[in-house]
């Protein structure tokens, strides 16, 4: 299966949820328990709780520029996005996780690196 306009789409509206440094946006597509690894920090945590450290991330690190680098292609239960992400305090490496739970795809990992 190839990269749907619908995948597009959603890792559109994702890259611009980063670039805007807006946690609540991305945390409409976080599942009920994200796995979370921001740096050197990681752990298992609610939905709520994620988007709290993803905006505790965007304080002190304003996105300037994101691109997406790859992607694969969503089979039965699962795909993932990578992007390149560059803020005021560096350049990191963005992984998000996807799975399929009644027909939505919802985030299930989010690692910045």
């Amino acid at each position: 299966m190839s990269f749907t306009f619908w995948q597009s789409n959603l890792s559109g509206q994702i890259a611009e949820a980063f670039k805007t440094n807006n946690a609540k946006a991305i945390a409409n597509f976080f599942g009920q328990n994200v796995a979370v690894s921001i740096k050197n920090d990681s752990g298992q945590y609610t939905k709520f709780q994620a988007e709290l450290l993803l905006s505790d991330y965007f304080r002190s690190n304003k996105t300037s520029e994101i691109k997406q680098l790859q992607h694969t292609n969503r089979n039965n239960s699962s795909f993932y996005i990578v992007y390149n992400l560059k803020a005021n305090s560096g350049t990191y490496r963005i992984f998000l996780k996807f799975n399929q739970h009644n027909g939505e795809s919802l985030i299930t990992e989010l690692r910045i690196e």
